[in-house]
């Protein structure tokens, strides 16, 4: 039986491709990590599935044995020509889709009903990546994702931690993790020089602020977090251009100490924030 270490080799032996690490394209070798990948789902024969970067399609032969149906969004061209000659380009359940995720318009070729997610993220896209389901979640009802060690720790970090910050305060105001699979760099081919893991992340059914709010939110974070040494009052009037005394007089009114730092805030001191009585600065989309 030819191992998935074989088949990537045998596709690079034909050809001019070389795996780009900008694109993370670190193909996944080990046949217990996709077990471990297809556990997560929890596929059941109704679920539909997308999954972000297929590559060589070693996690999507897998997910069309158990889903409905599964679009697979490939960026690079080699790759999804591969996929389009390969057995698999065959399977009717299978929509393949050359394009970019960021850029792509999920109305125009995903189903209503929501989906489960699946993708291995390069380091660079991610957090874009992320930022993009929650814009969509509607679309979507859990996600399963590769991701950089260092991004997965964000993703799960805590008040007053180096690795809190705003992806950690957006994640987990949409979902909660729910699984998690450490992921050797021995797992891939070629070997990345840094260690992966997967995360599982249920959404919620509705985010646990207002959209109404993001707008708030998202400045709250740019703020708090764009320079971790200030106090929460010198980093809100420095970001919005605010005398500091009305920053420290608005931050009092809504039981929150001037003097703390940004990243002492828990997820719902964040949102109390954002969602009460405010000066307009806060609401405003702003640059800076």
């Amino acid at each position: 039986m030819t191992s998935l270490y074989e088949e990537v080799r045998a596709v690079l032996r034909g050809s001019d491709f070389r795996p780009r690490k900008s694109r993370g394209q670190n193909f996944l070798v080990h046949e217990r990590v996709i077990d471990g990948i297809v556990d997560l789902l929890d596929l059941q024969a109704s679920d539909n599935v997308v999954e972000i970067g297929p590559g060589l399609g070693f996690l999507t032969r897998r997910l069309l044995e158990r889903a409905a149906q599964v679009w697979a969004i490939e960026l690079d061209a080699f790759l999804a020509e591969q996929l389009r000659r390969s057995a698999l380009g065959a399977d009717r359940k299978l929509h393949l889709i050359q394009g970019d995720f960021l850029e792509l318009a999920p109305a125009e070729f995903l189903p209503r009903d929501p989906l489960k997610l699946a993708g291995n993220l390069p380091y660079s896209i991610a957090t874009a990546v992320l930022f993009r389901v929650f814009e969509i979640r509607e679309r979507f009802s859990l996600l399963v994702l590769m991701l950089q060690k260092e991004v997965a720790e964000r993703i799960v970090a805590k008040p007053g931690t180096k690795e809190y910050g705003a992806l950690s305060v957006w994640c987990q105001i949409h979902g909660r993790v729910t699984g998690k699979l450490p992921v050797s760099p021995e797992a891939f081919f070629p070997r990345p020089k840094v260690r992966s893991t997967v995360l599982k992340i249920d959404l919620f059914s509705e985010p646990r602020i207002a959209p109404a709010d993001f707008a708030a939110l998202r400045n709250l974070l740019r703020a708090a977090f764009g320079q971790r040494r200030k106090t929460l009052g010198n980093a809100l009037a420095a970001h919005f251009r605010q005398p500091r005394g009305e920053i420290e007089s608005w931050l009092r009114s809504e039981g929150i100490d001037a003097a703390r730092r940004g990243e002492t805030l828990n997820v719902d001191e964040f949102i109390a924030l954002a969602a009460a009585s405010r000066p307009a600065f806060l609401s405003a989309e702003t640059d800076c």
